[in-house]
């Protein structure tokens, strides 16, 4: 029986196999990255020559496959290279000399098979964006720019809880997205 679990109690006891503590995701849930070209693999038009390496735009990292079986409350973290972005999408003023904003592009498909954003059936279902003082980070570190973002992620019983920080000084965004699951 597949429910939507944004019902709220209805998804409790969806499925007689899952205890109410654990869910079975209904989709995949994705972060949008550039990662290292893998030859061969790779299509070539995701190429991208930047400061002497080959990367791979367009990527996703999954975070849950469609067919997953979590758990509530599990709470897990990936680490991400922010790299120096463009000022952010928001509308408003542009950040201040020195600070760039970290995307991280949150996408939702019902497909187990996906590599990249521009697959179809993909869907973006939220955004975090981190502002990251480069002069900050640079004082601390003495040499060249490089912060690191961590993404810490839970599972709720009808969301998914999505917290990104900045290593360097320890600011944090959070958004939620809603959790397809049975």
């Amino acid at each position: 029986m597949s429910v939507l679990c944004g019902v709220g109690a209805v998804c409790f006891g969806a499925d007689a196999n899952l205890s109410s503590t654990h869910r079975r995701s209904m989709s995949t849930y994705a972060i949008s990255v550039t990662r290292p070209f893998i030859r061969g693999f790779d299509p070539q038009r995701k190429l991208l020559r930047r400061d002497g390496a080959d990367w791979c735009q367009d990527a996703l990292d999954v975070l849950v496959y469609a067919g997953q079986r979590v758990c509530l409350g599990e709470t897990f973290v990936r680490r991400y290279a922010a790299t120096a972005a463009p000022p952010s999408r928001r509308a408003g003023s542009p950040p201040a000399p020195g600070q760039v904003t970290a995307l991280l592009d949150i996408y939702r498909t019902d497909s187990a098979a996906v590599k990249y954003t521009t697959d179809s059936g993909l869907s973006r279902c939220g955004t975090l964006e981190l502002d990251i003082d480069q002069a900050q980070d640079l004082e601390r570190s003495g040499t060249s720019w490089k912060s690191e973002v961590e993404l810490r992620v839970s599972f709720g019983s009808d969301e998914l809880r999505l917290c990104a920080v900045d290593r360097q000084s320890g600011r944090c965004v959070l958004t939620k997205v809603k959790f397809n699951c049975q």
